[in-house]
């Protein structure tokens, strides 16, 4: 349990600011998808808004136990235990979605990392936030380490969305350090073929022509 607690501050930690244009005028994914194949096995929230597949051979971990993981709806590690991926949901509240209807969908980036900033500002911001598509979902991801002791690091990447009333984001989290860049990149590309296969994301809305 102790390194789920770990986990924990890993992933509810931040300290960074976004850029405050939100304007991006390439809306493509990030990375390609992962060769691993993912499993028939759905993982899903609690109303059953969304769903998607976890990477085949992952195991599903209990967080009932833990307090600590607040608005965590599920965690899958794979079974080394070396990486997690973290299925969470961005509380919806009406400061929120003015700054969506305002800002964009980089408003909910935003705000998933500063409530990480509000509890460990240890953490920091390596990619800032872009939005991307897969078909006509619309995403916004950014990615984040975490120095630890022996000056070694934990890289992180996020992708948030809207399910029309809620708001989620779905990250994949490094639970041991030295992994490497080549690893690293396997680990977002997977998390990128998760979030391919979703259901249940918001639709990029299309401009409306002036005249």
């Amino acid at each position: 349990m102790n390194r789920f607690l770990f986990l924990s501050l890993l992933f509810l930690g931040g300290c960074s600011l976004f850029y405050s244009t939100p304007k991006v005028e390439k809306i493509k994914p990030l990375y390609e998808m992962s060769e691993t194949p993912l499993d028939e096995e759905y993982f899903h929230s609690p109303t059953g808004d969304i769903a998607g597949h976890i990477p085949k051979g992952w195991l599903q971990v209990n967080t009932e136990s833990i307090p600590e993981l607040e608005n965590i709806l599920s965690v899958y590690t794979d079974p080394t235990r070396s990486e997690a991926m973290v299925l969470m949901e961005i509380p919806g509240s009406a400061d929120l979605r003015r700054k969506i209807e305002r800002d964009g969908i980089l408003a909910l980036a935003e705000e998933s990392f500063q409530s990480k900033v509000k509890k460990h500002p240890s953490i920091s911001l390596t990619k800032r936030s872009e939005a991307f598509s897969v078909d006509s979902m619309l995403f916004v991801n950014y990615e984040y380490a975490q120095s630890i002791e022996g000056g070694s690091a934990l890289h992180n990447r996020v992708v948030a969305f809207s399910a029309g009333v809620r708001f989620y984001e779905l990250a994949m989290v490094e639970l041991r350090p030295e992994q490497g860049l080549k690893q690293e990149t396997e680990n977002f590309r997977l998390l990128q073929s998760v979030v391919a296969e979703l259901e249940g994301v918001a639709a990029v809305k299309q401009a409306t022509p002036t005249h």
